[in-house]
């Protein structure tokens, strides 16, 4: 029993650092700022409330088309080939649908349909859409629409469910705030 034991075996103490103790310690990494729609996955509207709010809106617009032709009609009776007849009701319904869009969504923020669908155009980062970027919506909107449609199937392959004019500009449809009274 002539070793000595763990217990009883000397403390070795480590050399004192350089400089006198002084030690630097890592800088600490600043913690990356989340941007909402990349990052922090946005709140958007249901896709059913979306459809809706189309719903109503293309029955506006077939309305506004079906007075259009019954007054053109009557005025000019004419009556042309049923393709000639199929061509411009629809080069009419999509002049009259790109008039809507932009008349009511850049000058009012809104239309019935949103409306109705308790809907509202938000940026990403929550605050209200401008005016200017909510001209440049809809004709990012267009684009979404003359890619055959491209643009807004896209919702069913995002993972916010946006469409493309959503991602250009960075808005997208949210369900409205309640105010408080």
């Amino acid at each position: 029993m002539d070793r000595p034991r763990i217990l009883e075996a000397p403390e070795v103490v480590p050399p004192a650092p350089a400089l006198g103790g002084i030690t630097i310690e890592p800088a600490s990494q600043p913690e990356l700022e989340k941007r909402p729609g990349i990052d922090i996955p946005l709140q958007s509207a249901p896709l059913a409330r979306r459809i809706f709010s189309a719903a109503i809106d293309a029955v506006i617009i077939g309305s506004a088309c079906a007075l259009f032709a019954a007054i053109f009609w009557k005025l000019t009776a004419i009556q042309p080939p049923r393709l000639q007849l199929a061509g411009l009701s629809v080069g009419l319904a999509a002049l009259f649908w790109a008039s809507y869009q932009y008349l009511l969504v850049v000058y009012s923020g809104s239309t019935p349909g949103l409306r109705l669908a308790k809907l509202e155009l938000t940026r990403f980062n929550g605050t209200p859409a401008s005016r200017r970027l909510r001209r440049w919506r809809v004709l990012a909107s267009f684009l979404s629409a003359v890619s055959l449609g491209m643009g807004y199937a896209w919702v069913f392959l995002d993972e916010d469910a946006l469409c493309w004019h959503d991602r250009i500009t960075h808005t997208y449809l949210a369900p409205k705030k309640r105010q408080e009274q």
